[in-house]
């Protein structure tokens, strides 16, 4: 009987022992479990505080975790709200991408408008001297425009004036108009008396224009002739504008056509084409 005891307490005491070491490893093991789940629970009530959950009392959640039975509700809560979280996350990730687009093409955009920008100071600067070369062109326009005007005034002073000379001209030329009448008279009436020869008779005022002078010769043309009462001998002075330039005698009359001799002894100035005979 002791014998048959013997190898069953060895047995025993080798169950025993070996008990002990698992007891003594298992314990280890739970010691580390234990110190696992802790920082899990610490890690998940930090998690759950981060995550957009209101209404979470972190002691509350860590007492739920520690018990087995109430841990599965704030575990499915806090992953529920880590979804969510991760949802908004990737929503965000897009928006930020597309963001990120919309501004690198408002970037470009921008150097575009910059470019713009930079190209429409230019031309506004080129225009700017532009419109000041214009303006200082339109200076001198207007100072040629005021010379222009004055020499206008000038001018018209001119015209009246001539305009007074020849009126003045006419004047003189109808005095001696009205002298040489006088004159004739004056010689028809003394000749009539004396009985001498009379001259050609030529209706006073016959104006003409000559046509040819040949110095030469000392004759011109008339562009007169009898149709207009000229006879031969009469004898017309000869004038440019309001100067006695000399005398002529009529030599031979034609219909409109007459050829008269420069008197050289009633000469004053030389004797042009051009020039009026008055008789």
């Amino acid at each position: 009987m002791g014998k048959a005891l013997k190898p069953l307490v060895i047995v025993l005491l080798v169950l025993g022992l070996v008990s002990l070491i698992l007891g003594s490893m298992l314990f280890g093991k739970r010691e580390v479990l234990k110190g696992r789940t802790l920082r899990h629970e610490e890690a998940i009530v930090k998690i759950a505080g981060n995550l957009k959950m209101p209404g979470i009392n972190p002691e509350q959640l860590t007492q739920q975790l520690k018990d087995y039975n109430t841990m599965q509700s704030p575990l499915d809560l806090v992953a529920v709200a880590a979804h969510n979280q991760y949802e908004e996350l990737e929503q965000t990730r897009q928006d930020l991408a597309t963001t990120r687009n919309e501004l690198a093409a408002t970037k470009s955009e921008l150097e575009n408008t910059k470019n713009d920008l930079v190209a429409a100071q230019q031309r506004i600067t080129e225009l700017n001297d532009t419109i000041e070369q214009k303006n200082a062109e339109l200076v001198i326009a207007n100072g040629r425009v005021t010379q222009l005007e004055q020499d206008k005034q000038n001018l018209q002073l001119q015209i009246d004036d001539l305009s007074n000379q020849l009126v003045k001209s006419e004047e003189e030329i109808r005095d001696i108009q009205d002298k040489v009448a006088t004159l004739e008279k004056v010689i028809q009436d003394m000749e009539s008396k004396e009985g001498l020869p009379g001259t050609a008779k030529v209706p006073v005022g016959t104006m003409g224009r000559i046509l040819v002078v040949n110095p030469d010769w000392n004759f011109v043309i008339l562009d007169i002739g009898s149709e207009q009462g000229l006879v031969p001998n009469a004898e017309m002075l000869i004038h440019r504008k309001d100067q006695l330039v000399g005398k002529v005698r009529i030599s031979a009359v034609e219909k409109t056509l007459a050829v008269a001799e420069i008197m050289n002894d009633w000469a004053r100035q030389p004797v042009n084409e051009g020039d009026y005979v008055l008789f």
